[in-house]
């Protein structure tokens, strides 16, 4: 039988049976073949699966193939993502805007559509409608919400791909608020900001897919950081998070041009300077990380 990982815990998994089977639509649970284990595979969330009756009891199915993958989230792991949808309040806390654009280069590096979601909009109306204008000129799908007005389900499926659509952003920033709404339930708990470290508690406890229709909403714990060189992104990544340099390069003198500082680039003063900045920082730290590893290996 097939079926797709809905939640794992302490080694064991919960799939939702796919195929044509006795046990259609039914999630039953699984364990992972010891040769998984041995050879250090572990199945993710969101991983399409081929499993067979073990005879346990207790543990009455067993994983036997994990299907290739799309994409994977290192952290938290969730496998196949169409969709990831970025969460970042304007404020309360601050919005982490290094962080978002970090956010999206990941996503443009891994085929992952990315539609960012500014929350808690009623609570400073010009810094939401400012970064709202930002991103969405950049070439990104904007949305935003306020704590009367959360995003609705027909809303934001118009910036949705079919298949499995993440939630991800800062602890805080009305994540799992919005899943809740959107699924029309309390399926995640909530929050409140930490009034002495100005961020989010940490709510989401664990990964699980949610039946959305014919497609899965997954809620990810919230971050604080990321690293793009732990994730393996190459300075040549950067400009896959930035389509509006990416728009704007034919104009430049040369066509090797790296945008971060050659004589007559065209990119350089018609972009937010915010986001200009923050490509440079990425690009410069990266390719310097990129020579120091290179000059390593030759000594």
């Amino acid at each position: 039988m097939q079926g797709i990982i809905t939640k794992g815990v302490g080694g064991q998994y919960e799939v939702k049976v796919t195929s044509d089977s006795p046990v259609i639509d039914e999630r039953v649970t699984c364990g992972a073949r010891g040769i998984m284990r041995n050879r250090k595979i572990t199945p993710a969330i969101g991983d399409t699966v081929d499993i067979a009756c073990s005879g346990d009891p207790d543990v009455p199915y067993v994983i036997e193939k994990i299907h290739p993958r799309k994409n994977i989230l290192i952290r938290p792991p969730v496998a196949n993502l169409s969709t990831l949808v970025l969460a970042f309040a304007c404020t309360k806390p601050e919005p982490d805007l290094k962080l978002l654009d970090k956010m999206l280069i990941i996503t443009a590096k891994m085929g992952i559509k990315p539609v960012i979601v500014f929350t808690k909009g009623d609570l400073d109306k010009d810094m939401c409608s400012g970064l709202c204008r930002i991103y969405s000129e950049a070439g990104f799908d904007v949305h935003s919400s306020a704590s009367d007005n959360m995003i609705s389900e027909d809303e934001l499926r118009r910036s949705l791909l079919p298949g499995i659509i993440g939630f991800a952003g800062p602890s805080g920033v009305g994540k799992s608020t919005a899943v809740n709404s959107i699924l029309e339930g309390e399926v995640m708990l909530t929050g409140q900001i930490s009034e002495r470290l100005g961020r989010g508690k940490h709510t989401t406890r664990h990964v699980q897919l949610f039946d959305f229709g014919d497609d899965y909403i997954v809620d990810t714990p919230g971050f604080t950081s990321l690293s793009l060189y732990e994730l393996g992104v190459e300075y040549t990544d950067v400009i896959l998070g930035y389509p509006e340099i990416s728009r704007l390069s034919d104009g430049c003198r040369f066509d090797d041009c790296r945008h971060i500082g050659e004589t007559d680039c065209a990119v350089r003063g018609n972009i937010d300077s915010g986001r200009y900045d923050r490509y440079k920082e990425f690009y410069t730290e990266l390719y310097n990380l990129r020579n120091t590893y290179v000059g390593r290996l030759r000594k």
